[in-house]
């Protein structure tokens, strides 16, 4: 996956969460380009003209001071929801959104301009700073005695693992697995090869029905069994680990993100097609 974040200011890792915040968060404007009214006209079935009218306005841009057009927000003054947006996070144009939206946050106020970046970093959730090497060590080894803790607890909770691997078709157990950065992290430095997943949204670490990732699986994985007379004290020990987890990034300084386990592999380039 290319990740142009990695050559900025700050150096980042970027996963869209599809949250909406940089559409409906903070203050900016999205600019226009020549011709880019056409498709969303189109998209929306207006004219032109009436696209125009109902979400087009004339700004002066913030660094060249220059006159440029841009989209409306909804309610009065500047900073708020896109006027594009529909329900809590639906862009209704989002196949023919403009540029400026598709690079985001790849602008050169954010990768050029630390506090851009920071300001970046605050509205959107899947921008992910990368920690320094003393930093990833740390919070690494930390984590490796944390697994080992925990591997000893379900261990002794005797909860029986029959290795069908239905648990990782996501589609068919009717769940999904989400971790934390720091367990991404530490997941794609341990294995950082894998093929692209079998399915979409799958565990790219999944192959033929079998992990290929023991070592580096995050806490969803080591405290989820079909076993259901040990359900109740595994979900209560996942809770009380993830706490543990979130202890280690308040002190070593680690960037903390969650989300799905597969989404941050494929920001870490885990699981991608080659060129991808």
């Amino acid at each position: 996956m290319d990740q142009p974040g990695l050559q900025g200011v700050v150096p980042f890792r970027f996963q869209c969460h599809r949250c909406a915040r940089c559409c409906s968060a903070g203050a900016g404007y999205v600019f226009l380009e020549a011709g880019e009214e056409q498709p969303l006209a189109r998209r929306l079935g207006l004219s032109s003209e009436e696209f125009e009218r109902r979400y087009v306005r004339t700004v002066r841009h913030p660094r060249s001071g220059r006159l440029v057009r841009a989209l409306r927000e909804q309610g009065r003054g500047e900073g708020g929801r896109c006027a594009l947006l529909e329900g809590a996070n639906e862009c209704s144009v989002y196949e023919d959104r403009p540029a400026h939206c598709k690079s985001f946050p790849y602008w050169d106020s954010v990768l050029d301009d630390p506090q851009g970046f920071e300001r970046a970093r605050a509205t959107c959730p899947g921008i992910s700073v990368l920690p320094d090497e003393a930093t990833r060590a740390r919070a690494f080894a930390r984590l490796e005695a944390l697994y080992v803790e925990l591997d000893a607890f379900v261990e002794g909770s005797h909860s029986v693992c029959i290795a069908r691997g239905v648990c990782c078709r996501f589609e068919d157990a009717g769940h999904e697995l989400f971790s934390t950065a720091l367990e991404a992290d530490y997941a794609a430095a341990q294995h950082p090869d894998a093929a692209p997943p079998e399915a979409p949204g799958r565990c790219p670490y999944h192959v033929a029905g079998r992990c290929t990732a023991r070592a580096g699986r995050p806490l969803g994985c080591r405290t989820y069994f079909c076993d259901t007379r040990t359900t109740s004290v595994l979900e209560e020990a996942h809770e009380h680990f993830l706490r543990r987890v979130r202890e280690i990034e308040r002190e070593e300084g680690y960037p903390a993100a969650y989300a799905r386990f597969p989404e941050l592999l494929a920001a870490r380039g885990i699981g991608e097609e080659p060129g991808a």
